[in-house]
């Protein structure tokens, strides 16, 4: 479910452990045994036998004007095992190139499962063109009875998507030449900026650092080491600005002409549809958290007065205030996030139990290895995996809850068939968030003095605020950014830097200065590049589960089965009436303004804990 964005998050608890010698890594072998195991070639020609033989056998068959329910739900049938089986390879090839992008074999092998796939979807471009043909009176015969109520709502998608396929000649050009376009700009990003090596200097000692280990120095105590890593992280990117420039005004166009030609009215729409939001919605989400940055200002400012300095600057952001610098070894870190699930439902300590003692999670950051953290599903009879680059920091404790959230989702959903097995992007972000919030909450409870609750408290709500606030400011620099590439054509790395910088400026006022190393930090954000406008979805899943925290708190043990139900729901309804369902009007502009009150609440509860501390 989507690679998850790396945030601030909370302290620990407990007290740093010593680190075992050794991180895990996870288990591919239950799908393959490596990149030159033969039964990853014989699946991908079985998959491509399969797919040859569907078209064979359905071609023509399924826009007829009389076809049956029954012979549509057959169909069907095939079509969604046939993707599940594809489906294996592709996953083994992208997590295990993802823990090392430097392996020529793992590259090689992830190039030849993509050129494969594509050869298998030219097979099977005609099954959804030929249900776009339906007028929607042959629909509503066809969903009369209940043999189709399995598939209903992914039929009701391929009706809203009707009007955006294109010819199938040229569905199959664009599939067939999709891994020289788009999909190896991608790639070739992943490789760059995952083989970055960042200088650093500590304790007199030269260092090189992957991304990951230099993104830690962020949240580091002293402000000299937060800079050199703030500049080091610039100096890298500007070296690299070029190539990444390039890869970025292609894809930026490449998008324009697709959605030109599949007569998409905005940059972000596509996006919409395939979230199934109405632009309305997600345009009054952005209004309304647009209108409370105040909240930022204030406590940055807040911020500035704690840490007793004059101004702050793009490398105070995420500056602990706790003065000695905590490492929580992964066992501790473990231990934390299954007792917070664990207290929050038995069934959720035993739905994650088998992510560790299975190694389903890929712990150890190193050379080569992807950044960040995400967690992947592979299809609905398969378990997910988890990867990390855990570094011992405060912040990793939370990452690895979040990604343990997508984690349990998955398994919840996989009740569904493959084709409504994955919850669009804004809700797949909800159990992951509400993952987050649940080791808060036992986190904070065992806190005994003011000072120790203002530390989690701030470190919370800068987390919050690159949830909702950060993601909600890098959705307008994308929407700006798309607008910019088509208006005036090729765009400078000076350019974008000043659209970025602009953009993300906004949200902190006057309370925090972003320096000139700021503005090369587009430079390697993956959701850009390999999802455009994914990051609004981070804001939606943020707001909603404070909505859904604050009615556990007033409902307790009894809004445990509604919120399983929403998460094994996975994408078999569309947003606004899984949630309905709940009571909640994802379109009106109270119940966002309702998730940024409590946002404010924890705010004011920090002001007065300094206060307190202060008095």
């Amino acid at each position: 479910m989507g690679t998850c964005a790396q945030k601030a998050s909370v302290q620990t608890m407990a007290s740093a452990v010593q680190e075992a010698p050794s991180l895990p890594s996870w288990d591919l072998s239950e799908l393959y045994q490596g990149v030159d195991d033969p039964k990853i070639e014989s699946d991908l020609k079985a998959a491509l036998s399969n797919a040859q033989a569907f078209e064979k056998k359905y071609r023509g068959q399924i826009s007829r004007p009389e076809v049956t329910a029954q012979e549509l739900r057959k169909a069907l049938d095939d079509y969604e095992e046939l993707l599940r089986l594809q489906s294996r390879p592709g996953s083994y090839a992208s997590l295990h190139y993802s823990t090392d992008t430097s392996d020529s074999a793992r590259g090689a092998l992830t190039q030849k499962v993509r050129e494969m796939g594509s050869q298998i979807s030219t097979h099977l471009i005609f099954f959804d063109l030929e249900l776009a043909r339906h007028s929607p009176e042959t629909y509503d015969r066809l969903l009369q009875g209940s043999e189709l109520d399995k598939y209903r709502h992914y039929l009701e998608q391929q009706q809203a998507l009707a009007k955006h396929y294109l010819s199938e000649p040229e569905e199959m050009v664009l599939e067939e030449t999709a891994n020289c376009r788009g999909r190896a700009f991608r790639r070739l990003f992943t490789e760059v900026t995952s083989r970055m090596k960042f200088a650093f200097q500590l304790d007199g000692e030269s260092k090189s650092l992957t991304q990951s280990e230099l993104l830690a120095y962020s949240y580091d105590p002293d402000r000299n080491l937060r800079r050199q890593a703030a500049e080091s992280l610039a100096s890298e990117l500007q070296n690299n600005a070029h190539v990444l420039t390039f890869i970025q005004n292609t894809l930026l166009h490449e998008k324009q002409i697709s959605d030109r030609m599949r007569k998409f009215e905005h940059p972000e729409s596509d996006r919409h549809l395939s979230n199934e939001l109405e632009k309305k919605v997600v345009d009054t989400m952005t209004e309304v958290c647009v209108a409370n940055f105040d909240i930022v200002h204030q406590y940055y400012e807040l911020k500035r007065r704690l840490l007793k300095l004059d101004s702050l600057t793009h490398y105070d952001r995420y500056a602990p205030l706790r003065s000695v610098k905590q490492e929580i070894g992964y066992e501790e870190a473990r231990k934390i996030v299954t007792s917070a699930f664990e207290r929050f439902s038995p069934k959720m300590g035993e739905l994650v139990r088998p992510f560790f003692e299975k190694n389903w999670i890929d712990v150890p950051p190193k050379p080569g290895k992807r950044g960040g953290a995400f967690c992947a599903a592979v299809t609905p009879d398969h378990h997910p995996y988890v990867l990390l680059n855990y570094t011992g920091k405060a912040r990793d404790v939370m990452t690895l809850a979040h990604e343990l959230g997508h984690g349990i989702h998955d398994l919840m959903a996989a009740n569904n068939h493959y084709l409504d097995y994955h919850p669009v992007l804004p809700l797949a972000e909800t159990a992951s968030t509400f993952a987050e919030l649940l080791v808060f909450e036992k986190v904070q409870e065992s806190l005994e003095s003011d000072e120790e609750r203002l530390v989690l408290l701030c470190e919370k709500l800068e987390d919050t605020f690159a949830t909702v606030f950060r993601q909600i400011s890098m959705f307008r620099f994308e929407r700006q950014l798309h607008d910019a590439r088509r208006s005036q054509g090729e765009l400078t790395t000076e350019s974008t830097n000043e659209l970025w910088q602009t953009a993300m400026q906004e949200m902190f006022g006057n309370s925090l200065q972003l320096g000139d190393d700021h503005k090369w930090t587009w430079l390697y954000i993956p959701h850009i590049v390999n999802t455009p406008f994914y990051v609004y979805a981070y804001a939606f899943g943020e707001l909603l589960v404070l909505a859904l925290y604050a009615r556990y708190q007033q409902e307790g043990e009894s809004f445990l089965p509604k919120y399983f139900e929403l998460l094994a729901a996975g994408g078999s309804q569309e947003p606004a009436a899984l949630l309905n369902q709940l009571g909640f009007d994802i379109g009106s502009p109270a119940f966002w303004q309702g998730g940024c009150d409590l946002i404010r609440s924890n705010l004011e509860k920090a002001k007065r804990l300094a206060d307190r501390q202060n008095s």
